[in-house]
């Protein structure tokens, strides 16, 4: 990869960003080549871009949008599965340094404990992996306060060990800073997050492929604690993931994918708040759903990104549905 020049048409100007040779490693510049296949090309041209870890969330997060009447088609953003969590070749690429275009990244929060080494190092990174990416990838996008913050906090956080259930004190004020450099940390893995959220369609996922009664009432003992919240331990949580692993990720994310897209986001948004009246959701309230706040503020955010509108505004009284730019119709 020597070179790439890449043009962009907006408001009737054309401006043309170039990766200079040098700036990516070699060896890394190969693996992008490889990455940037016939179909992953699209990045380059997109007019947002959203790096996910691996398949279930690539399928996972436009089937959520769909669910809130938000059609990523319609707006030129592509899902890119990374296949890992090592976001920052690909960050490189496409930030301020490089071929500058907008792009999101969405990361699992793999919190756990982790022993110091002989010499008794701490090792934080093991600790809270995904605010760690955060802090990797804000510095790639050159915010160094950010970056700061980050480290800072991180380390502050993790002189505490990981509760047997809920996530450590202060983390959801470093979650929110990882989002100002458009990083979206989620809590375990994605299957644990979407949890509390979708119970009801994961349940459903799972008989597809399972359809012995005994099956499917053991799938649904794993996910009642899971989908408790915060109340669930990390066994459980293995557990649980374990039985999707089982089917396969990808091919269960599929399904999921099948079932989420047809729900109705708001309304089951309503579950949670049963005092909203109008339909509207808050940025803070989306952020407060347990598990999956950080996917559904990801949205919330594109939404406002490319839409103008949040991603479930308030619905006109007559007849409570909205198009695709989220007005009432």
């Amino acid at each position: 990869m020597s070179s790439i020049v890449l043009t962009d048409s907006h408001e009737g100007r054309t401006t043309a960003s170039v990766v200079s040779p040098g700036l990516i490693d070699p060896k890394v510049a190969a693996d992008l080549e490889r990455y940037l296949n016939v179909t992953r090309a699209e990045i380059l041209f997109a007019r947002e871009v959203v790096f996910v870890e691996g398949a279930a969330d690539a399928y996972l997060l436009p089937a959520l949008a769909e669910a809130a009447g938000f059609h990523f088609d319609n707006y030129g953003i592509v899902v890119s599965n990374v296949e890992g969590t090592d976001f920052a070749p690909y960050a490189t690429l496409l930030g301020p340094t490089a071929l500058n275009r907008p792009h999101w990244v969405l990361t699992d929060g793999d919190a756990a404990n982790a022993e110091p080494t002989s010499r008794g190092v701490k090792r934080t990174w093991l600790k809270e992996p995904g605010l760690w990416r955060a802090k990797q990838l804000a510095e790639l996008a050159g915010m160094s306060d950010l970056k700061s913050d980050l480290v800072t906090g991180i380390d502050a956080i993790t002189e505490v060990d990981l509760p047997e259930t809920g996530s450590r004190p202060d983390r959801p004020t470093l979650v929110e800073t990882a989002r100002r450099a458009r990083v979206y940390v989620g809590e375990h893995t994605l299957e644990v997050d979407i949890a509390h959220l979708l119970s009801e369609e994961l349940a459903a996922a799972h008989g597809d492929f399972k359809t012995r009664n005994s099956s499917r009432r053991a799938f649904e003992e794993l996910l009642k604690p899971v989908a408790s919240g915060d109340a669930s331990t990390a066994q459980e949580r293995s557990d649980f993931v374990e039985k999707i692993e089982d089917i396969g990720k990808g091919r269960f994310a599929q399904r999921l994918a099948a079932h989420v897209a047809v729900m109705d986001l708001r309304a089951r948004l309503r579950d949670f708040y049963p005092q909203n009246t109008d339909g509207a959701f808050t940025r803070g309230e989306l952020a407060s759903i347990q598990g999956a706040g950080s996917i559904l503020v990801l949205l919330e955010d594109l939404s406002q990104a490319v839409r103008g509108v949040p991603l479930l505004p308030a619905l006109a009284p007559a007849d409570g549905a909205a198009d695709d730019t989220g007005q009432a119709k």
